[in-house]
This record gives structure tokens, sequence and C-alpha cells, in this order.
């Protein structure tokens, strides 16, 4: 006997026309814990920015361009969305984060075995999934380089001043 996993009809139909109503309202709470994240330490934004993202992306293109503008979070989530990046100041955040909540979490609640093993080993494949994201070091170098050489250049090319004609003039 074969047990399948798939969604009744009915239920399919419902969420397939109220998909992008559902994804909206997610992103919104996603950014709505973003903001706060801003305002509370230890809240994270850009990781709940960049989930509002992927959810506008699927619901409200449009909304999507105030997040990747954004002149603090922007390149972070611009860099995940098109190339699954991390950089490596948010992975250490992140995982530290993680393992200080944990701690706390377990000193103050006390859990049992079981509990303890499992938000442990969840926070485990969290941030290994982390460190194992690729980083942004490259094109961030190759970007800084190429600003430079185009500073450069500038500062060249205004700093020139125009040769004047001596052909055929005698002094």
């Amino acid at each position: 006997m074969q047990v399948s996993a798939r969604i009744p009809a009915k239920l399919k139909a419902i969420l397939g026309s109220h998909r992008r109503q559902i994804f909206n309202l997610l992103a919104w709470c996603c950014f709505g814990l973003g903001f706060v994240g801003m305002l509370v330490p230890l809240m994270p934004t850009t990781v709940f920015w960049i989930c509002a993202a992927w959810l506008w992306l699927r619901s409200r293109p449009e909304r999507v361009r105030f997040l990747i503008d954004h002149p603090r979070f922007g390149e972070s989530i611009r860099d995940f969305l098109e190339h699954g990046e991390i950089c490596p100041t948010g992975k250490k955040a992140a995982i530290l984060s993680m393992a200080g909540s944990y701690l706390i979490w377990f000193s103050l609640i006390g859990p049992g075995l079981w509990p303890a093993l499992t938000v442990a080993t969840i926070l485990a494949l969290v941030a290994t999934w982390i460190a194992t994201r690729p980083d942004n070091r490259h094109r961030r170098r190759a970007r800084q380089q190429q600003a430079q050489v185009r500073v450069g250049l500038d500062e060249l090319v205004s700093s020139a001043e125009p040769v004047a004609e001596t052909r055929g003039v005698s002094r």
C-alpha cells in the first residue's frame, strides 16, 4: 500500500487561488519582524527581510525594489537572492547568536534531555547550512578594484592639462 502525501484537490485549489495573498501576508509579517530587529538587540533584520523579499518575489515583485535598494541591508539581500551568498561577518554573527541563544535558553529553561538535543541538532544543522553558503568576498574585492581603477583614471584625466599646439610657432 502506497501512502500519498498529496494535498487534496479542494485544498490545493483554495491555496492556488489565494497563494499570492498568503505569500503577501507572510512577507509583511517577515518585514515587520525585520523592522523590529532594527530596534531590538540580538534580533536579526536581514534574515527576515530576505524571507520577505523571497515571498514578495512570488506575490508582489514590485515591492522587492525598496528592500534591495536599502542603503544598509540591500547589498546583503541582493547577494543572497541573486547568488545565495552570505558575507563572512553575517555568517559569524548568525552562528554566534544561535549558539548564544541556545546557551541562554538552556540555562533559563533547563529543558530535558530530548528537547535540548532536538534544539541543538536543529541549530547545528542550520549553522552548518549557513557556514557552507558561498561568500561574496571575491566579488566585493573585484568591485572595489574596479572603483579604484575608475577613480584613478578620473583623477588622471581631470589633472591632465590641455597640451598647447606648438607646431609652426617660433619664439
